[in-house]
């Protein structure tokens, strides 16, 4: 049964990842200065390299969002749901124990 779980918090935790990738984007822009919107790529170099490109496309992740919050709120409420019914079948078997 804990391998339900694992898979049910992996899952979970996948579909917030977009929210980590927005969290961490925000962050270095912030850092280093740098200017992050969807619909331009302004150049943001740092240690020779341009981010600007990268960081424009990982921003769009956030759109991700609209379908994957929903999901991970049903997977949250299945998980709740069967770990009650867990719960209670274990206890219904240990009383007739």
């Amino acid at each position: 049964m804990r391998w339900l779980y694992g898979i049910g918090i992996t899952l979970i935790a996948l579909c917030l990842s977009p929210i980590a990738v927005l969290t961490w984007v925000s962050w270095f822009a912030d850092k280093h200065g740098c200017i992050v919107t969807e619909n331009a790529t302004f150049p943001c170099i740092v240690e020779g390299y341009d981010w600007g490109p990268t960081l424009a496309g990982w921003s769009l992740s956030g759109w991700l969002l609209i379908a994957t919050l929903p999901l991970a709120a049903l997977l949250t409420a299945g998980l709740v749901l069967t770990a009650i019914i867990h719960f209670i079948l274990r206890r219904l078997r240990d009383a007739k124990r």
